[in-house]
């Protein structure tokens, strides 16, 4: 079991590292660094449609496969959209692996800086298979 729990944090790193590379051939339209609360309280990052998340109870990386405008009330200053992504986690402190599929809303309320919230459904696949539902807030800084 151990050595399954290595493999698939292996192709996590894996797969970012490679959207990395491949982030460094294209032109980066903004890094994003910011604190907020998704695997405990933590250090979330962004770069282009790759979000990732490195907290005191685990880490998370997402893939951001659709995001659209959202136009909820007119009052609300600065762009508002909503996103759909997929991606793992892992929990060091249950020593847990799973994949998750992040529906959140992301606003930029002043320049260079914004707040996102999502609802996460995942599927822990070892220590048993289990489903589960958690949520997500911060705020980023856009370089």
């Amino acid at each position: 079991m151990k050595l399954f729990k290595l493999q698939i944090l292996d192709l996590m790193c894996a797969a970012l590292l490679t959207n990395v590379v491949n982030a460094e051939n294209a032109p980066v339209k903004g890094i994003k660094l910011g604190f907020g609360f998704d695997r405990g309280f933590g250090v979330t990052g962004a770069i282009e449609n790759l979000n990732g998340f490195i907290g005191n109870k685990g880490l998370s990386v997402d893939y951001i496969f659709k995001k659209d405008t959202l136009k909820l009330n007119p009052d609300i200053k600065g762009p508002l959209f909503w996103y759909i992504g997929g991606g793992g986690y892992y929990d060091w402190d249950d020593d847990d692996i799973g994949v998750r599929l992040p529906v959140g809303a992301e606003w930029y309320f002043a320049k260079n800086l914004d707040a996102y919230a999502q609802l996460i459904p995942r599927l822990r696949v070892n220590n048993d298979v289990k489903f589960g539902l958690d949520a997500a807030i911060g705020v980023r800084y856009q370089f």
